[in-house]
């Protein structure tokens, strides 16, 4: 029988990466330490989980030297790589400051432009993992509900993250919690910043969703409604992180495919998925030290 593969859908794009040696001198010259990856919340999760379990990506990308590259990059990490293929690569330029901070400076490009999904790129997956970035402006939010609907009626599970701020606040809070309700995922993650503006709890999880709800370096918060949540916490890492980049994808991808090895864990009770959360810690604390989503 074949292994139930993890499918991540939405962005892959070219990241710039900017590690600032200095502060930054307005209408000069900076010292950086500068490269170029790939990038994109969801190839960051297909990556990370590529090497550990049977993993598909699917997105779109420019026919250009950039999308073609990226294609190889993401298949390098033994992922199954399905593509649409318009417009031009979308390329994000990450500054990270001397604390490991990260701004970012996205043009989405191609990765705005996914159109309706071939229904067979669902096939042979167990669990579907979506960052919450595809449903930002772009023909792409229209194929991710249609994607999650076919997921839904194939019987498959829905992961979503969060994914940004500036989503919410476009969106508006309301909105934003009404989509995320409507996909009717089996898990959320998210970050301190983004529990706080979505105000998050045990009270306030959609029915039947689970909330990962990281806070850096502090306990990981495994939230359920009408549950006692239950605390993990983060292994000291012994030196302050360099680049944040890709932690929380990491995080994601030990999570799920942790979850895919043992299905049982779908299901069930908030205390059982504390070996997963563990191995999304183990993963994520991979990549503080490298630049962009990198390990």
């Amino acid at each position: 029988m074949a292994i139930p593969m993890l499918a991540v859908a939405g962005d892959l794009v070219q990241d710039v990466v900017v590690w600032q040696l200095e502060p930054v001198r307005r209408g000069s010259d900076t010292r950086s330490r500068v490269s170029i990856q790939r990038g994109g919340s969801a190839a960051n999760v297909a990556a990370f989980a590529g090497p550990l379990h049977p993993t598909r990506f699917i997105g779109c990308v420019g026919p250009d030297l950039g999308g073609h590259v990226l294609q190889q990059e993401l298949q390098g990490h033994d992922v199954d790589v399905r593509l649409q293929w318009r417009d031009v690569t979308g390329t994000i330029v990450v500054m990270i400051d001397a604390d490991g901070e990260r701004s970012m400076f996205p043009s989405r490009g191609a990765s705005a432009r996914l159109e309706a999904v071939d229904p067979s790129w669902l096939d042979g997956v167990g669990l579907l993992h979506v960052p919450m970035y595809a449903f930002g402006p772009g023909t792409t939010a229209a194929a991710m509900r249609g994607l999650v609907a076919d997921a839904h009626e194939r019987g498959i599970a829905v992961s979503l993250d969060v994914s940004s701020l500036a989503l919410i606040d476009a969106m508006g809070r309301d909105p934003f919690t009404r989509l995320v309700a409507d996909l009717a995922p089996r898990f959320i993650s998210a970050n301190a910043h983004e529990t706080g503006a979505l105000r998050l709890g045990p009270a306030s999880v959609p029915h039947g969703a689970t909330l990962l709800a990281r806070h850096g370096g502090e306990p990981t918060l495994i939230v359920r409604a009408g549950v006692e949540p239950v605390v993990v916490p983060v292994p000291p890492l012994g030196r302050p992180p360099r680049d944040l980049t890709g932690a929380g994808d990491a995080f994601n991808a030990g999570f799920l495919t942790h979850v895919l090895r043992h299905p049982h864990l779908l299901d069930a009770p908030p205390p059982a998925l504390v070996p997963a959360v563990e191995d999304g810690h183990a993963l994520a604390a991979t990549v503080l030290m490298s630049p962009g989503a990198s390990n």
